[in-house]
């Protein structure tokens, strides 16, 4: 593990974690102490000759069918949060065994009879995000706790010099000792004390084997504020404070035996962050709590945000999704599914304490889903910013864009004929053109779009605006089975080579197509990541897509009421129901809702547009999502 230290140069809104060998060898009879050997029945071998007629009848039972010790690991699957999903635990033999994982991260699983050393993968999502982590023991540790987080993600991968999941995969760990996971999971330790112990856990800890809670342990704290990120092609780590935004590099080539005295990361300007973490969940938390028992009053959640006429709220003034402060709290005063609901799953991805041109006040950048009362999951804020105000108290500034941006992956199914199409769609609007009138387009660059990104053009009726040369769509098909669809022509392997997590930058332009657009001296220019790259047409094609009957046929429908039931949808997310009746280019109505389904995955939205008559176009979608937010649409048209 050689590490070096550098410094590098600095969503829309609420509604849409040394024992010995032979420590337990006197519990179970464990063959190879310390790494290997499985876990034989108890008892040992049958009497040398059978007891004379005249003794005490022996059991019935014969000594070779004595029931075997129950073995089990338990302990905690969590990336700053708890991870929910399911822990695999493969031994040397290549024997395996899955369980799921609680909604707290927690698992026990049962590993009676398997063959250590043992190799860990906790899989599935945190906030939202695929993730994958690893983790490791011996037979030594058999009936105690370990721990599954990027750190020992990071440990494993250190023994194994590649990443962990390639040593998971490969089953090539027979030779594992508890010596080479102690001396990895020491060294790591070493290198983030400083980090550690400013958030309050204590110097003793034992990374693999200390228990801890997700949410409210001083090491899920480290968790929230230490990311690691591993380089595939050169097997080098790199784990970034962000708070701090240090970083040290960590070569997986190099075993922690081997390694020269690095410096570890500094704890300084982390004095008071474990409060600030605390603090910025409590925004969140306090906002969501006014919506407890009922609908608000605007007035209630004003002073949740920042005033930037109030110097006290910090310097920002507040902005989200182009919404002004009034806007924002009028618009989510309304929302019924905000009652009795939460916001989970909160991730901290930086807070900066620099201030300087760029960053006026502390603010953090967090992400969050807002879930209803059933715990249904009806939206996923990537961007919203909470800044510290000189009274210490943090509140909520939005996202500060001046333009509404709302992306997503979609996998797209044609009720009629079946075919299936794999896509982006990023929406832009404007809802204030008063702070960003210089805004001709905006061009869209990232993974799997072409070089020079996707120029979208501001519409003159509002609304979306389009993709320029697409028409009116704001959609970009990345492959499709359906006739006529004009696509990129990605290929299944190209659509697999885009990042797990893709980023997006969203650059604004003026009318000349070249000057980037301001507002005040500051570039308009944002990023979002997806928690999911898209999916490619074979994976779409398998897709679990809702189906749906109406009370009207579509393609008689000229207005009133018209109800869409939907099954199939997952009934963890908020199912999508949109239905758009037109008459002409801009004549006509739309609407759209948003619906907890049942826990059968089943929902219905009855709608009640403006009746129309003469020739009429109408479309109509029902949308639900897999477990990373993607978007799983059947359409229809007429």
């Amino acid at each position: 593990m050689k590490t070096t230290s550098q410094t590098p140069a600095a969503a829309k809104q609420f509604s849409k974690t040394t024992r010995t060998a032979c420590a337990v060898a006197l519990l179970v009879s464990l063959g190879a102490c310390g790494g290997g050997g499985g876990f034989p029945v108890a008892g040992g071998n049958p009497p040398a000759s059978n007891p004379p007629a005249s003794d005490t009848p022996a059991s019935d039972t014969p000594a070779s069918d004595t029931p075997a010790v129950t073995v089990n690991f338990s302990g905690t699957a969590a990336s700053g949060l708890p991870l929910t999903g399911t822990l695999t635990v493969k031994d040397a033999k290549g024997a395996s065994k899955t369980v799921p994982l609680s909604t707290n991260g927690d698992y026990k699983v049962d590993v009676t009879g398997m063959t250590g050393p043992f190799v860990f993968r906790a899989e599935g999502t945190v906030g939202g995000q695929r993730t994958v982590i690893h983790s490791a023991a011996t037979a030594a540790d058999a009936n105690g706790t370990i721990n599954i987080t990027p750190l020992m993600d990071l440990v494993v991968a250190n023994i194994a010099g590649q990443l962990a999941a390639k040593y998971f995969d490969g089953g090539d760990f027979g030779t594992l000792t508890a010596a080479e996971l102690q001396a990895e999971s020491d060294g790591l330790k070493a290198k983030l004390l400083p980090v550690l112990l400013a958030l309050g856990v204590d110097a003793s800890i034992d990374l693999l084997r200390t228990s801890f809670s997700p949410l409210s342990s001083a090491l899920d704290k480290a968790l929230d504020v230490l990311r690691v990120n591993v380089n595939p092609t050169t097997n080098v780590a790199t784990i970034t404070n962000i708070v701090t935004q240090q970083q040290i590099v960590d070569d997986l080539a190099v075993k922690a035996a081997a390694e020269t005295a690095a410096t570890p990361l500094s704890g300084a300007g982390m004095d008071t962050a474990a409060d600030d973490i605390v603090l910025i969940r409590k925004v969140l938390s306090d906002y969501v709590g006014k919506f407890a028992t009922g609908l608000p009053a605007p007035a209630e959640l004003l002073p949740l945000l920042t005033d930037g006429s109030n110097p006290v709220t910090g310097t920002y003034g507040f902005r989200s999704s182009d919404m002004t402060a009034n806007q924002f709290v009028n618009e989510t005063a309304t929302d019924a599914n905000l009652v009795g609901a939460s916001f989970a799953d909160v991730v901290i991805n930086r807070i900066n304490y620099t201030i300087d041109a760029n960053n006026t006040s502390p603010r953090a950048f967090v992400e969050f889903t807002h879930r209803d009362k059933n715990g249904v999951a009806f939206s996923n804020n990537t961007g919203m910013q909470i800044v510290k105000g000189t009274d210490g108290v943090w509140r909520l500034r939005g996202d500060g864009r001046v333009l509404d941006i709302n992306p997503h992956v979609q996998a797209i199914k044609d009720n009629a004929t079946g075919c299936v199409s794999t896509a982006l769609q990023f929406s832009i609007q404007d809802v204030n053109t008063g702070n960003s009138s210089t805004v001709a387009s905006v061009v869209v660059t990232g993974p799997g779009l072409p070089a020079g990104g996707l120029r979208h053009l501001r519409s003159p009726s509002g609304g979306y605006w389009p993709i320029d040369g697409a028409g009116s769509s704001n959609f970009h098909y990345l492959a499709s089975n359906c006739s006529g669809v004009p696509t990129a022509g990605l290929s299944d392997s190209d659509i697999s080579a885009i990042p797990a997590n893709p980023e997006y930058t969203f650059t604004a332009y003026e009318s000349d197509g070249v000057t980037v657009a301001k507002i005040s001296t500051f570039d308009i220019i944002y990023k979002q990541s997806f928690h999911a790259r898209p999916m490619t047409l074979a994976e779409a094609t398998t897709a679990a897509y809702p189906s749906f009957t109406t009370s009207t046929p579509l393609a008689s429908y000229l207005g009133g009421d018209f109800t869409i039931s939907a099954t199939g949808l997952n009934p963890g997310f908020a199912a999508e129901f949109f239905l758009n009746l037109m008459t002409g280019p801009s004549a006509g109505s739309q609407d759209q809702a948003d619906v907890a389904p049942s826990t059968a995955g089943a929902a219905s939205k009855t709608f009640s547009l403006p009746a129309v008559s003469g020739t009429a176009y109408r479309n109509m979608f029902v949308g639900t999502h897999d477990a990373s937010w993607r978007d799983i649409v059947v359409r229809d048209q007429n």
